[in-house]
């Protein structure tokens, strides 16, 4: 059994570690998981330095980037953490596999963030945001209990940003 840093009733999340990199890049290359992202697919090399970008933020504001994964199966079942935007911000995020959407994964992914946040983060708001068109993002935000605040332009993109006390 993995030990994890965060449980919730389906699911565990540990830090992101370099032994994640196939799962990570095969998350990342799927089309259709990274449909909304500005820039799209990635590569291996692109998701090696993503996953670099989390290991230096754990190491240097000990805040992790976790590793997702189903306890009953066992299975990688995506990524999700915390990350300092141009604003100064802490930005919280997630991405699964295709095949665990549409079972509240992500919803529950969020909430237990949020709330391991509360613990372990300094911030007065904890943020959020999708492109405008991913309507299903913004819904698992708003069912988190995070508010829209603004919209602003993201690598081009029109974006909806939302927003939590921490």
């Amino acid at each position: 059994m993995k030990k994890y840093m965060i449980q919730t009733a389906r699911l565990g999340l540990r830090p992101i570690e370099k032994s994640d990199l196939p799962e990570m890049a095969k998350l990342n290359a799927d089309p259709e998981v990274r449909q909304f992202f500005p820039d799209g697919v990635q590569t291996l090399e692109q998701s090696a330095a993503r996953m670099q970008d989390f290991l230096d933020f754990y190491r240097d504001k000990g805040i992790p980037g976790f590793a997702v994964f189903e306890l009953e199966s066992q299975k990688f079942v995506g990524r999700a953490g915390f990350g300092l935007i141009d604003t100064g911000e802490i930005e919280v995020g997630y991405v699964l596999h295709k095949a665990f959407w549409n079972k509240g994964y992500a919803s529950e992914v969020l909430t237990a963030s949020l709330h391991w946040a509360k613990d372990h983060i300094k911030a007065d708001f904890i943020i959020g945001y999708a492109p405008a068109a991913h309507t299903a993002s913004q819904r698992v935000m708003e069912k988190c209990g995070m508010k829209h605040y603004k919209d602003e332009i993201v690598k081009g993109t029109s974006c909806r940003f939302y927003r939590i006390e921490n």
